[in-house]
């Protein structure tokens, strides 16, 4: 039950008090329902509780806060609600939780008054009640969300303080230039480590240097965008500094990535050409010119050397990154070369990502932090090992890159390090420095397994997004990894404010607000902010917005829609989103683009998204339709053409209408948990032809949560993710102790393509052993296939 801390004096001086008695004037009623009404609004602000109940001159009332009401309205509903039950007509305390009493004194002639407060015990503070009040009585038609909790002083010093956090702007450079220089100078250092074959600075600069004019020889250029679609490779990164050395932006596709997406974003990015390799899935009708780079070629084409190529200046756009789109297609973000600078070189130097150091590439190309891992290294003299291809998703392959005591840094998203951690067995990762994590909040439980993986290594939550860079930094330090994280805390705080990065937390009129009072991360820096997003004017016109506290003219400040707080010692604390956006495994969901594409699906009338947690606790999506002639398997595979893993539902419901609050707004509140019924729906296809089809069914069963899956069942359009693939593959390896290549998993990601994969390494394993280790073997394999 929520106790009341003792009552609190405020004294009105007679300015006040002449408003708030001028103010109960016009609206009928005493000068304690004005107090009153201003004490709910600021207890509000501090912890968003909506029904409050009043209590002014020994009489019980209920109102209703929210941002968007009124002051004016809210004093309005403290006069004239229905009294609220009470057990006593005048209480000379408030009984029940989140009451409020206001008494106020005015000794007779006197023209300033007390108010006598008693309220829920909580971080609100009188001097944050005294502004919001003169603010409310100044304007009382002002919404309690824009409602001034700070002074003009203590406002402006919050401000000051923040921007005098922040480091000065570099000087704006190309993003590439420093890894030209680095090879200039150090030709012979190892720029990449693929598999057992190194890459010096040299021959790779060669390299992209050949492929750009053979680029620029076919019409790329400053914002002429080209799109990537490589697998993680040398020739991935060839062709990334190519692009860039030419000037043009590069969009980065993926091979999970359907058709019906990949035709999308290039028609979004209006893409001039499309990169590929040998091996690469094709799709089909693209109108967009492909082209390949030939690396056992030494020489260019003299035509194609013959086109000159344009200066790259910092502002031309660097790459385009592509996230998901609450208008119900993906929205690209324009990222220039200085701001694309500004993070690559941070990065370098805050983890001093120079010569001697190994940074591990894992990330796919289409998140962003994948140009971190390549280009940070490159721009220092430091070393980028490539994982194999999907590799981010096989435990036992990052365990034997992490084990070889090369890898000095690596990054995870929250939700795949704490599947590596369990997965993971005794190994552990000594030679390596820096853990960062970013993408998702990183939850405090996962510091123990950190420690006792990577020994002394530092682990560092970053914050940011796709618009900035990472502009705040939890760090946890050796040897200790619990520095700033609150008691019983279920993640760790954002971080401070890092590089020339000055985050804000801001109400909805973007003014300050204190510690402790939720608010919107808002951010700038000089420099440092994204373009906006692709030919979308209104929507980049709605996010970045005019600086009101601007350090240079025409600076903007970025809304990230994402909610926190100050903590007293001025770390921000994550809480949450104002919207429906989420992130799941650190890509950014929008739910209404995945409602956009249900709702063109086979036989459905109306739909909803809504993120849920499955029985593991993890992020997943689960749909709602609405439609008798809905078919979930066949609805399943139609979304699986049009949208990427992390964008489709795990589990679909069927329901007869969707629910809606008074107002006829959908009531999400409202949509029922999914039943097993509903999960028995997926996954009803043919029976398995064998002993290993039915045990992998079985394991498919086992982690993706579902009562049945079929041989042919595709495993992302039944809900699987990297991280159930990593799942999977770990615990093929401890039933048949071999390592499935997780990329021939995507070629045919169903049991019966897996049951193959697994036959044939088996049989490549058993070709290599003597008679009798290979009768063993397949004794063992018979046995367990058939539930021994």
């Amino acid at each position: 039950m929520t106790t009341h801390r003792p009552a609190v004096r405020l004294t009105l001086p007679p300015d006040l008090m002449a408003r708030v008695a001028a103010l109960a004037r016009k609206d009928g009623c005493q000068a304690d329902t004005v107090v009153a009404a201003a004490v709910a609004a600021t207890l509000f602000r501090y912890d968003r509780v909506e029904e409050r109940r009043l209590i002014t001159g020994g009489t019980p009332s209920a109102v209703r806060v929210t941002d968007a009401v009124r002051f004016t309205d809210l004093v309005a509903q403290a006069h004239s609600a229905s009294p609220a039950p009470t057990a006593s007509a005048a209480p000379s305390t408030p009984s029940a939780p989140d009451a409020v009493q206001v008494v106020l004194h005015t000794p007779p002639g006197a023209e300033e008054a007390t108010a006598e407060i008693t309220a829920p015990e909580g971080q609100w503070t009188p001097a944050a009640l005294e502004s919001l009040l003169r603010h409310a009585l100044a304007e009382p038609a002002t919404r309690v969300g824009s409602l001034r909790l700070l002074s003009a002083e203590q406002a402006a010093a919050r401000i000051a303080a923040t921007d005098a956090g922040a480091a000065a702007a570099p000087a704006p450079h190309p993003l590439h230039r420093p890894f030209e220089e680095q090879a200039a100078r150090h030709p012979d250092r190892v720029a990449l480590l693929t598999g057992d074959d190194t890459v010096t600075y040299g021959e790779l600069d060669a390299r992209a240097e050949r492929f750009a004019d053979r680029l620029t020889a076919l019409g790329a250029g400053p914002e002429r965008p080209v799109a990537l679609h490589l697998r993680r490779s040398t020739e991935l990164v060839v062709a990334l500094l190519a692009v860039l050395k030419c000037g043009a932006p590069f969009v980065p596709l993926d091979d999970r990535m359907p058709p019906e997406r990949i035709r999308t974003v290039l028609s979004s990015a209006r893409a001039q050409l499309l990169v590929s390799a040998p091996g690469t899935r094709a799709v089909d009708g693209l109108d967009v010119p492909c082209v390949t780079e030939r690396p056992d070629t030494d020489t260019t084409d003299t035509a194609e050397r013959a086109v000159a190529r344009a200066s790259v200046h910092p502002h031309n756009a660097a790459f385009i990154y592509f996230t998901s789109g609450s208008t119900g297609v993906p929205k690209g973000v324009v990222t220039d070369h200085t701001c694309a600078a500004i993070r690559v070189d941070w990065t370098a130097q805050y983890y001093g990502l120079g010569p001697g150091t190994v940074t591990l590439h894992k990330t796919p190309l289409i998140f962003d932090v994948a140009v971190i891992e390549i280009l940070a290294p490159l721009s220092a003299g430091g070393a980028v090992r490539l994982a194999e291809p999907h590799g981010e998703g096989d435990v036992a392959h990052l365990v034997d890159l992490l084990t070889r005591g090369e890898v000095t840094f690596v990054h995870f998203v929250p939700s795949m390090l704490k599947v590596f951690l369990d997965e993971a067995g005794d190994a552990k990762f000594p030679g390596v420095r820096w853990v960062q994590t970013s993408g998702e909040a990183l939850p405090t439980r996962l510091l123990d397994g950190v420690r006792q993986r990577f020994g002394d290594a530092e682990i560092h939550s970053a914050y940011g997004q796709s618009e900035t860079c990472e502009l705040a930094v939890w760090a946890g330090r050796r040897p200790h990894l619990d520095t700033g994280v609150p008691p019983h805390a279920a993640h760790v705080p954002v971080g401070r404010q890092v590089g020339l990065y000055r985050p804000y937390v801001l109400d909805e009129a973007l003014q300050p607000v204190p510690d402790g009072v939720p608010g919107e991360i808002c951010v700038a820096g000089v420099g440092g902010l994204a373009r906006g997003y692709h030919h979308q004017p209104a929507l980049t016109a709605e996010r970045f917005v005019p600086h009101p506290y601007a350090l240079a003219p025409g600076e903007r400040l970025y809304r990230t829609g994402d909610l926190g707080a100050h903590a007293p010692d001025g770390q921000i604390l994550f809480l949450g989103r104002a919207d429906t956006q989420t992130k799941i495994r650190g890509a950014r969901v929008e739910p209404a683009e995945v409602e956009a594409v249900l709702a063109e699906g086979p036989g459905v009338r109306d739909c909803a998204v809504l993120v849920r947690p499955d029985e593991q606790g993890d992020a997943t999506l689960v749909g709602y339709v609405v439609g008798t002639d809905v078919d979930i398997e066949e609805l399943a595979r139609w979304a699986a053409k049009r949208l990427t893993s992390h964008l489709l539902p795990q589990v679909y419901v069927r329901m007869p209408a969707l629910p809606s609050t008074a107002s006829g707004k959908l009531d999400r509140t409202a949509l029922p948990a999914p039943t097993a019924k509903d999960r028995a729906a997926r996954g009803e296809g043919e029976q398995p032809r064998s002993h290993l089809e039915a045990e992998l069914c079985r394991l498919w069963s086992r982690v993706l949560t579902l009562p049945d899956v079929g041989p042919t069942d595709n495993f992302f359009s039944l809900g699987g993710n990297s991280l159930k693939v990593a799942q999977v593959m770990v615990r093929i390896s401890a039933l048949f102790g071999i390592r499935v290549p997780v990329a021939a998993f995507f070629e045919d990601p169903t049991v019966r393509g897996l049951a193959a994969l697994i036959e044939r390494t088996l049989g490549e394993l058993v070709g290599s052993m003597s008679e009798q280790e290979a009768a063993e073997r397949i004794e063992a394999l018979n046995a367990r296939g058939s539930g021994g």
